[in-house]
């Protein structure tokens, strides 16, 4: 069954279940956090992980050692991941005034973060997410804004299945898409404040003077910080959005209050059930190969540079936006569970292509010309 996923794991010895509470994204039963990161350690290991990557990429690139390629592929999983980060968890707390218990820290870190990602402007991150995707009447309908985005990019309701994925392969491969999105990011920085315009030109400064004092300068201004910074981000944001939430899905009218999401959300989780003990020796290697292949080439990446931080319970974040313990998300959700949750059961899906399917499954069963207004 797919909800005894996690439990496969306890094949490997207990002081490994941490980690792949954390990998997998999902608490066993009655578990309780190892770490708990204030506000500030959070953000200090997010920073030395985007600027370790930064400057790994950067290294790998102006030194071009032996095998350099390979450090810069590592360089660009920190960086991807520490930006992913910042946007997703750091900024997205701050502008929920969850994040220090100060407003004014929540907004200077908010704005840090968005200007070292060369994201949107917290202000305008803050109207497209709090004022609007968490508004009742504007949750998952058509004026949502990941809505519009993926409107915009050419998914359609009604549309089946199959030709869905095809155009997700034509956006992903679309110059024009990268493009835009830079063109958008960069133009939310300069038009900004005179302080945001301060701070981003001197971020984007120092990168474009790579060139003049690094060896292979412009090689190491492309491949150490658009590509990862600019352009993995893009995708991995697109990524997310069409995994996030099941778009144009009705709440249930049974689901009372703060519930209206459980119907369009599900946590998404990274990874694959365990092969069990006592099956034939063949098919059990066989089994770990596979098992092993998709754990390091799929899961492990997805979770690294998608669905990073506590985005694999983000249904739990929508049941309780307000909850103080965004840190420890999954023993948080799971423990709710434990306890017997407040609302209607939760529900997962594991694999990100999984969680991507069932997305733009519902699309196709949504008719081409249905009003959602609620």
């Amino acid at each position: 069954m797919q909800d005894d996923v996690r439990a496969t794991y306890l094949r490997f010895p207990g002081w490994t279940q941490h980690f792949w509470t954390w990998q997998t994204g999902k608490a066993l039963p009655g578990q309780r956090p190892l770490i708990r990161h204030s506000w500030a350690s959070y953000v200090a290991l997010t920073l030395i992980v985007y600027v370790a990557g930064l400057s790994l990429s950067a290294y790998a690139v102006a030194a071009m050692f032996p095998l350099w390629y390979l450090a810069l592929l590592g360089g660009w999983i920190l960086t991807l991941s520490g930006a992913r980060t910042m946007v997703l968890v750091i900024a997205h707390q701050a502008l929920h005034r969850r994040f220090s218990g100060s407003a004014r820290t929540d907004w200077f870190f908010g704005e840090l973060v968005t200007v070292l990602t060369v994201f949107q402007n917290f202000q305008a991150f803050k109207d497209e997410h709090f004022d609007s995707h968490h508004r009742r009447e504007v949750f998952a309908t058509l004026d949502d804004p990941p809505v519009q985005v993926l409107l915009g990019l050419g998914f359609r309701p009604g549309v089946p299945k199959r030709r869905q994925w095809r155009r997700a392969w034509q956006v992903f491969l679309s110059p024009k898409f990268y493009c835009l999105g830079f063109f958008d990011r960069a133009k939310c920085n300069v038009l900004t404040g005179t302080w945001r315009r301060a701070g981003f030109a001197l971020w984007a400064g120092f990168w474009l003077s790579t060139p003049f004092w690094l060896p292979h300068g412009v090689l190491v201004l492309l491949l150490a910080f658009v590509v990862p910074v600019i352009l993995l981000a893009q995708l991995s944001a697109l990524l997310d959005k069409l995994g996030e939430h099941a778009w144009l899905t009705p709440p249930n009218p049974d689901h009372p209050g703060k519930f209206y999401t459980v119907e369009a959300t599900a946590a998404r989780y990274c990874g694959s059930p365990v092969p069990a003990k006592g099956t034939p020796i063949g098919r059990q290697t066989l089994g770990w190969v596979r098992w092993t292949a998709a754990t390091l080439f799929y899961h492990l990446p997805c979770r690294l540079t998608v669905i990073v931080g506590d985005l694999p319970n983000h249904d739990f974040h929508h049941r309780y936006p307000a909850t103080p313990d965004w840190t420890t998300a999954a023993y948080a959700r799971q423990t709710d569970i434990d306890e017997g949750p407040e609302g209607p059961p939760y529900s997962e899906v594991w694999g990100m292509g999984a969680a991507i399917g069932r997305v733009l499954a519902r699309l196709e069963e949504v008719p081409p010309d249905a009003s959602l207004a609620r």
